[in-house]
């Protein structure tokens, strides 16, 4: 990810919002979901899981969210305070990435998910998803690129479904994920609120970076790995 361009974070409120013209999508199954069909462009309702419906309200919020993003500065918020575990390290072999260090991080001062200010480290936020083991999902995110240099996520888009990902936290504990779907979308199209929840009922991880021949000194896609827990 180019350091200018971070990941879009909405509040609660808008964590569930769907735009304006596109079909809802069925509900899972218990084959694999149809990621970019039901993560693209639609919000799920929080207590049922089923695709949410909209009002212009929200399509309003959505707008505005999208067209001030980055442009709002205030004040950071630092990650919470660690827990007697945590997590240390992801690896991703068959992409190269092998015990890569990973960091707790909070908002930046733009009120988006923050992420490293390096080429070698993974980012999670504590605060906004799960630590591996929970039952739940957590959300990484790393850089494509960072100074001009190839960040550990250079090859995310690169991963196939089927291919292994493993979190070790610092207690030593092992979890192995297998990939679901690899999915490039827009930036203006993701539902964050959707990524962070991951698989609902199921435990599962979500990768991030940017993506997209670089515009303007930003990158306009997004590379969203999903990814379910095998042990």
């Amino acid at each position: 990810m180019h350091p200018s361009a971070r990941f879009l974070l909405l509040l609660p409120a808008l964590a569930s919002v769907t735009l304006a013209g596109v079909a809802t999508a069925p509900a899972q199954s218990s084959e694999p979901p149809p990621f970019a069909a039901s993560l693209r462009y639609i919000g799920r309702d929080p207590l049922t899981g089923f695709p949410s419906r909209v009002d212009d309200r929200f399509i309003a919020a959505w707008d505005r969210a999208i067209e001030r993003y980055g442009r709002d500065p205030g004040e950071p918020v630092p990650p919470p305070p660690p827990g007697p575990v945590d997590i240390a390290a992801l690896s991703i072999p068959s992409i190269g990435v092998e015990s890569a260090p990973v960091l707790r991080l909070g908002l930046d001062a733009y009120g988006r998910l923050d992420v490293p200010q390096d080429t070698a480290s993974v980012g999670w936020n504590p605060a906004y998803t799960s630590l591996p083991g929970s039952g739940r999902s957590t959300f990484f995110a790393a850089h494509y690129e960072y100074g001009g240099r190839p960040g550990i996520f250079s090859r995310l888009a690169a991963l196939q479904p089927g291919d292994a990902i493993t979190v070790t936290l610092t207690d030593s504990t092992v979890y192995v994920y297998r990939a679901v779907s690899v999915v490039d979308y827009p930036l203006a199209a993701i539902d964050m609120g959707a990524l962070l929840a991951g698989l609902e009922g199921r435990e599962s991880i979500v990768l991030m970076t940017c993506s997209g021949p670089p515009e303007e000194g930003s990158y306009p896609l997004r590379t969203v790995v999903l990814a379910e827990r095998l042990s």
